[in-house]
């Protein structure tokens, strides 16, 4: 809970965001992930990434538990190894640490919003998710 809290106060402090815990807030948490990456590109620093990946997640982990009812969120995963911190919806993982870290590196195309419409929302990805892994996957 304490770490989805540093989330919100690294949106607010940083970036004057006010994240809410609601889904809509899941695309402000997009946008700021989305700067930190290009920061990274342009410094390759990435001092306190892992936890800041780690707050972001958490605060996923939040929405998620809010606006849908009961999660487990734990360390390890049988087939994605240790320190994964797979998050159970029922019997199915999805991986927000995984997201938010690789949105930090590896930019855009793997953009938070986008993962939290197919697997969370269980919707289509988004418009703007044209490009990349799920434009191609759903032929948009």
């Amino acid at each position: 809970d304490d770490m989805s809290k540093l989330a919100v106060r690294i949106a607010d402090e940083g970036f004057g965001v006010k994240l809410d815990y609601s889904i809509e807030s899941i695309k402000q948490a997009e946008k700021i992930l989305g700067e930190l990456h290009k920061a990274f590109k342009a410094t390759k620093d990435d001092d306190g990434y892992t936890g800041i990946a780690f707050e972001f997640a958490s605060y996923i982990v939040k929405v998620i538990e809010k606006n849908a009812g009961p999660v487990r969120w734990e360390r390890d995963h049988p087939e994605m190894g240790p320190d994964s911190f797979p998050l159970y919806m029922g019997e199915e993982a999805i991986f927000p640490f995984g997201w938010c870290i690789k949105r930090l590196y590896d930019g855009p195309s793997d953009d938070i919003w986008t993962k939290f419409c197919v697997f969370v929302l269980k919707t289509d990805p988004p418009p703007e998710a044209k490009k990349g892994f799920f434009g191609k996957l759903f032929g948009k």
